[in-house]
């Protein structure tokens, strides 16, 4: 059997799973993004700075009004904190019932990149998920557990959006790039001759880009370029698919995929290439018939020109087959 429906149990726990990370998140991002306001005294004189990890700013001479504003950011901070610690306190309670129900599909070093590049912006930003691991993202969304022949892998694909990425210091990324992340979830992870990542459990995180864009790498001294190829960008081009999924670890996370019939019919036209190892060929149509199959049950989307305009000229060649598998 290609998948199977979830339980009750199983759908009550991922809701609420669910329900509690998107009430976590958007509070422990604005914790981690709102700077703390500290009065220092120089010279006899009293000064106010606002400090963000270790960057410090100075707002000048402390007055009645940075008074307030500090009033006003600890209550904030402090309201902030009470909130997370609480929902964090829920959410691991929940892991190990969220484990035991099988809900934590996406392998936990998975979750954990997923995790840190989520928290620097980068997110369905500048990369999103591709591969094999996308398919839990579809998952989640149809309330179903793919067969392990579909979703077994030891590496994640991550494609790199060079449009929107000249500048990647403008994101946030903590200056040492996608190794530095990776770095800081496993200390193991090494470039493999730039152009993917390697931890010594032999889990390969490769960053692919479209063939033709010309900016291939991350940022200026980045030490992890961007790998070309083609296609890529039919699968930037279609609308994101969001879903909060359950790690291995028993949390939750986030995860941005290309919506998955534009997916399924580039999983199609891999298989269908020449120079597509022919080992590969049959799970890259069969990850293409067991997507669009879970679209047409569940999400009742249609495989039609008009209801997927951003589809390339390549990718609606296949609109028929996949129509009839």
């Amino acid at each position: 059997m290609d998948y199977a429906e979830l339980s009750n149990e199983q759908r009550r726990q991922l809701i609420d799973a669910q329900q509690a990370f998107a009430a976590w998140r958007p509070a422990a991002s604005e914790l981690d993004r709102l700077g703390t306001l500290r009065a220092q005294a120089s010279k006899g004189k009293r000064y106010m700075y606002e400090v963000y990890g270790s960057v410090r700013k100075s707002l000048g001479r402390e007055t009645p009004a940075l008074l307030r504003q500090k009033a006003a950011r600890d209550a904030r901070r402090a309201a902030l904190k009470k909130t997370v610690r609480t929902l964090e306190k829920r959410l691991d309670d929940m892991a190990p019932v969220n484990r035991a129900l099988g809900l934590g599909r996406i392998p936990t070093i998975a979750a954990r990149i997923l995790r840190a590049l989520d928290r620097e912006g980068l997110l369905g930003t500048h990369v999103i998920v591709a591969g094999t691991n996308a398919l839990y993202a579809y998952e989640a969304a149809t309330g179903t557990l793919l067969a392990t022949e579909y979703v077994a892998t030891g590496d994640a694909d991550l494609l790199w959006d060079t449009k929107q990425s000249l500048l990647l210091a403008a994101t946030g990324v903590r200056r040492e790039g996608l190794m530095g992340i990776l770095r800081r979830v496993d200390r193991s992870f090494v470039a493999n001759y730039g152009f993917n990542a390697i931890n010594n459990e032999g889990y390969v995180v490769d960053l692919l880009c479209s063939d033709s864009d010309h900016m291939t790498t991350m940022k200026a001294g980045a030490d992890l370029e961007a790998t070309p190829m083609p296609g890529i960008e039919w699968l930037l081009r279609a609308p994101q698919f969001e879903q909060t999924i359950i790690g291995g670890d028993g949390g939750p996370l986030r995860i941005v995929v290309p919506e998955p019939r534009t997916f399924a019919l580039h999983k199609l036209w891999v298989a269908s290439r020449d120079d597509r190892d022919p080992l590969k060929r049959p799970r890259e149509a069969a990850h293409a018939r067991v997507v669009a199959q879970l679209v047409r049950t569940y999400l009742r989307m249609p495989f039609t020109v008009k209801g997927m305009p951003w589809l390339s000229k390549e990718l609606r060649a296949y609109l028929k087959e996949l129509n009839r598998a």
